[in-house]
C-alpha cells in the first residue's frame, strides 16, 4: 500500500510526546487502513486499544475508536446503520472532549452519511457546521466535505458548481497525502457521471460521448485503487463497468461482470439499487437471447423497484424495464413502465431542484 499519510501518521506515532497521543494516531492510522479496505490490519490495532484501556478509558481515544470502527462498517457495507451509530457516537464524544478537529471531522462524515442515505436535510445542516468547526488547515475535514458537496452538486446535474468543490477536495486530498480520499474522488464522479449518461440513454436521445467519457472515468478510478491499495468496496467497480458497457450496447460484456460480481456488489452496498441492476441484467439477457433467465431477472427487479428506493434507479429501472418487456412482446406491461418511468423522471428532476435549493442554502 501506498500512502503518504500513513508514512506520515507512522512518523509521528513514533514522535509523539504521550502514550496517549501516540494511541490516538494508532486509531486515526486505522481510520485510514479501514478507508483502503485493509479491515484487519484495522480491527487488530483497534483490539489491542480496547484491551490495553479498557480500566481506564480515554475520551478522545474511544471517539477515534468509534469513528475508525465506523468507517470499518461503511467500507464494509455502504450505508450500515452500525456506520451511522458508530460515527455519531464519535461526534458526541469528541464534542464533549472539546476536541474541534476531530469533532469537525466526525461531522464531515456524517454529511457523508446523510449523502449516501439521500437525507439531503440532515446532510445540509452537517455540511454548514462542518464548514463552520473545520480550520482552513484541517484538510481531512475540508477533503471530505468538499467532497460531498461535489457530488451533491453533481447529483443534482449542477457539474459546473461540483468542480471548484472537486478541485478543493483533491487540493486538501494531496496537501495530507489522502490517497483514500483521492480514490474516493475519482470513484464518486465515475458513479455520477455514470448516473447521468444512463439517464441521457434511457430518457433522451443518448449521448455516446458521455458514456464513453464516463467508462474512461471508471477505468481510471479502478486502476489508481490498484495503484495506491485500495481494496475496499472491490466489487463496485465491474458493477459499474458493466453498467457502462451495457448502455454502450456492449451486452456480450456486461453479461459476464454481472454473472461474477452482482451478488457481491450486492452485499456490499449496491443492494439499494438492486432494481436497476437486475432491470440492466435482464435486458443483457433479453439482447443474447437468453429470454428465461431474462424474465426472471425482470421479476426480480420488479420485486425491488419499492418506494424507498432513490428515484433515479426507480426511473431507470422502468425505462429498463420498458424496453426488456417490448422486446419479448409484452406490450401492456412495457407501456405501464413506460409511463411510470416518465412519471419518476419528472418525480427526479423535482428532487435535483430541492437538493440544489438545500445545498445553496447551507453555504451562504
Amino acid at each position: 500500500m501506498q500512502s503518504r499519510l500513513l508514512k506520515q501518521l507512522d512518523a509521528a506515532i513514533d514522535s509523539a510526546g504521550s502514550p496517549v497521543k501516540a494511541d490516538c494516531l494508532r486509531a486515526e492510522r486505522a481510520c485510514l487502513m479501514a478507508r483502503h479496505g485493509h479491515f484487519d490490519d484495522a480491527r487488530k490495532t483497534l483490539t489491542g486499544l480496547q484491551q490495553q484501556y479498557a480500566r481506564q478509558p480515554n475520551m478522545v481515544l474511544s471517539a477515534w475508536i468509534s469513528l475508525a470502527e465506523g468507517l470499518i462498517a461503511h467500507y464494509g457495507k455502504l450505508g450500515s446503520a452500525e456506520a451511522i451509530d458508530k460515527i455519531h457516537r464519535a461526534y458526541a464524544m469528541s464534542g464533549a472532549a472539546r476536541e474541534p478537529a476531530l469533532h469537525a471531522l466526525c461531522c464531515a462524515w456524517l454529511a457523508h452519511l446523510d449523502y449516501v442515505k439521500h437525507d439531503f436535510v440532515s446532510m445540509a445542516r452537517r455540511v454548514a457546521e462542518t464548514l463552520k468547526l473545520a480550520d482552513a488547515k484541517h484538510h481531512a475535514a475540508h477533503s471530505r466535505i468538499s467532497l460531498v458537496i461535489a457530488q451533491t452538486y453533481h447529483f443534482a446535474g449542477r457539474y459546473e458548481l461540483a468542480q471548484p468543490w472537486y478541485a478543493l477536495t483533491r487540493q486538501h486530498g494531496t496537501a495530507e497525502g489522502d490517497e483514500a480520499t483521492l480514490a474516493a474522488l475519482l470513484a464518486n464522479m465515475a458513479w455520477l457521471n455514470t448516473s447521468q449518461a444512463r439517464q441521457n440513454v434511457l430518457s433522451g436521445p443518448g449521448e455516446a460521448q458521455a458514456t464513453r467519457q464516463a467508462l474512461l472515468g471508471a477505468e481510471s478510478s479502478q486502476n489508481f485503487d490498484a495503484l495506491v491499495g485500495t481494496a475496499a468496496l472491490e466489487a463496485l467497480a465491474p458493477v459499474l463497468r458493466a453498467q457502462l458497457l451495457s448502455l454502450q450496447g456492449r451486452h456480450a460484456d456486461a453479461l459476464p461482470l454481472y454473472e461474477q460480481h452482482l451478488d457481491h456488489a450486492l452485499t456490499q452496498g449496491a443492494a439499494h439499487m438492486a432494481n436497476w441492476l437486475r432491470a440492466d441484467l435482464a435486458w443483457c439477457r433479453v439482447q443474447l437471447k437468453q429470454l428465461d433467465q431474462a424474465r426472471e431477472d425482470a421479476q426480480a427487479a420488479e420485486a425491488a423497484n419499492r418506494s424507498d428506493c432513490d428515484l433515479d434507479d426507480r426511473a431507470a429501472t422502468h425505462s429498463r424495464l420498458a424496453q426488456v418487456y417490448a422486446a419479448m412482446g409484452q406490450q401492456d406491461a412495457a407501456k405501464k413502465h413506460s409511463q411510470q418511468a416518465e412519471a419518476a423522471w419528472r418525480a427526479f428532476a423535482d428532487e435535483q431542484a430541492e437538493v440544489l435549493r438545500l445545498l445553496d442554502a447551507a453555504l451562504k
